[in-house]
């Protein structure tokens, strides 16, 4: 009976020391939640800018809605009901260093950045493609590469400055920058060599996106494969290739290539010049970018 009348009595303090910190917690509990809702009150207008190449103007989209950014514009308006105000400086066969150029000699350019509050950018698929073009004639897949690596110090810089540069006309804002892919992979996919090369590039995009602190990047690889997408398909491929170039040399093939006059096609590219992304891939781009900004969307979305 003794026992049980401590056990009453201990249950009955701890209780009344538990009403009482109760008690004198609520105040500031009831406190922290409208400041907490405060934090997380959504903005009302997105700045949206996209700056690079090509695949920022949206050559090969059809259907004119430039590219990914006039997509993922759309997309974050009826996601989010939010106005959204798009600004498109994308230039084609733009390399990083011109698209730092045009940054630092257009007022137009640097005013839109200033008020960004969401900044998306292509950039690496012309510095490779300069790195390919100055090695050309190189003898071996195993040497091109070689080159390819040496080039790969140089866009780094280039794109370290580019970042830099945008961050003297705004701090703030998220960058979001997409990688690249292989446009000539159905062509030549038994070239694995230039597969790796704009891993290489995508390896550097991702590397100073990660060196901002603030920036976040897109991957854009699967464009590189199209409607091919398992194994036994890119097999089959691999054999009608073999095929098509058994009595070609390689020069003749990259030529009909770019000049559409080939049968094979990718079906997320242009038909056109078997190189930008048409409706499809462009659809591709804005879903992988949406993904990456709904996953960082306190960064843009959220009044501070």
């Amino acid at each position: 009976m003794k026992k049980i009348l401590i056990m009453l009595i201990t249950l009955i303090a701890v209780g009344m020391a538990a009403f009482i910190w109760l008690k004198q917690t609520e105040p500031a509990i009831k406190t922290a939640a409208p400041q907490k809702a405060a934090k997380l009150a959504k903005v009302k207008h997105i700045n949206l800018v996209a700056l690079g190449d090509s695949l920022t103007e949206g050559i090969g989209d059809d259907k004119r809605e430039q590219g990914y950014s006039g997509r993922v514009a759309k997309k974050i308006d009826k996601a989010y009901d939010v106005s959204v105000t798009m600004s498109n400086f994308g230039k084609a066969g733009d390399r990083s260093d011109q698209i730092q150029k045009r940054l630092n000699e257009q007022p137009k350019f640097q005013r839109a950045v200033k008020q960004a509050n969401v900044i998306i950018l292509t950039s690496g698929g012309n510095d490779l493609q300069q790195a390919l073009l100055k090695n050309v004639f190189a003898k071996t897949p195993t040497e091109l590469t070689a080159a390819i690596v040496s080039s790969q110090a140089a866009y780094q810089t280039k794109l370290t400055r580019l970042f830099r540069d945008i961050r003297t006309y705004n701090r703030q804002a998220p960058i979001f920058i997409f990688g690249n892919y292989n446009p000539l992979f159905v062509h030549f996919p038994q070239r694995e060599d230039l597969n790796q090369d704009v891993t290489r590039f995508n390896t550097i995009n991702r590397h100073v996106a990660k060196q901002d602190k603030n920036s976040y990047y897109v991957d854009a690889f699967d464009l590189t494969f199209g409607q091919y997408r398992t194994k036994k398909m890119r097999q089959s491929l691999d054999q009608q290739a073999k095929k098509m170039t058994k009595n070609s040399n390689s020069n003749q093939v990259m030529t009909a290539t770019l000049m559409g006059e080939t049968h094979v096609k990718n079906s997320w590219i242009s038909e056109t010049d078997n190189y930008h992304p048409n409706d499809t891939g462009y659809n591709y781009m804005s879903t992988q970018l949406y993904q990456v900004m709904r996953k960082e969307q306190e960064k843009w979305l959220i009044k501070h």
